[in-house]
């Protein structure tokens, strides 16, 4: 009978241990290079709030900017899994992503309609292509941008199918809209056309 019972807690624990999320996996918070460089702005910016007018924002600007890093901090504090992308655009979605544990800089791959990156991989970044229409963003025409995500984002890229645009399923806290030149990796200036004939490569799930 203790027998019995020995195996069956046994076979309990297996099948907890293996459906479970393991407990002593890493939060973005110890790992994440966002992490210092969010905590540092988020005390700026309240140490701030005592005179805003000192802060060079207006008091809701200065309340919204806190809010954004708020959102930040607690993404990074409780997600155990680097930035995902997730298509269904219906046409290839060009993103920069790595493997963080190789050290490599980020490189651009193409992401097919339906997939979702590797779990083991940061999707750093989406690629906006010269001629991108992204509802709620004003992008210059005719140049390229980056849609950096913080880690530990869940991002899913739609296509609205009144006006065509792309539409971004994460919250704005956590996209920050860069320019080519604000990065080190190679952005080459592509346009939708472009994109649409490359054959998917990255990662997925």
């Amino acid at each position: 009978m203790k027998i019995a019972k020995i195996l069956l807690c046994a076979l309990f624990f297996l099948i907890n241990l293996a459906i479970a999320q393991p407990s002593w996996a890493d939060k973005m918070s110890k790992v994440s290079p966002d992490y210092p460089v969010v905590v540092q702005k988020l005390n700026s910016l309240l140490m701030a709030s005592n005179n805003p007018e000192q802060s060079g924002y207006t008091a809701e600007e200065l309340q919204q900017k806190i809010a954004a890093l708020q959102l930040q901090k607690q993404t990074l504090e409780t997600s155990e899994d680097w930035a995902s992308c997730r298509n269904e655009t219906g046409r290839p979605l060009a993103i920069y992503t790595r493997k963080p544990e190789d050290s490599i800089q980020n490189s651009l791959y193409y992401l097919g309609t339906g997939q979702t990156t590797d779990e083991d991989w940061d999707c750093d970044a989406v690629y906006l292509p010269n001629d991108a229409q992204v509802a709620g963003l004003n992008l210059t025409p005719g140049e390229p941008a980056l849609l950096k995500l913080t880690d530990g984002a869940q991002l899913i890229a739609t296509t609205n199918p009144m006006t065509q645009e792309i539409q971004f399923t994460v919250s704005p806290a956590l996209m920050e809209v860069l320019k080519p030149e604000q990065v080190t990796w190679p952005v080459p200036n592509l346009s939708q056309a472009n994109i649409d004939i490359q054959i998917p490569n990255a990662p997925n799930d």
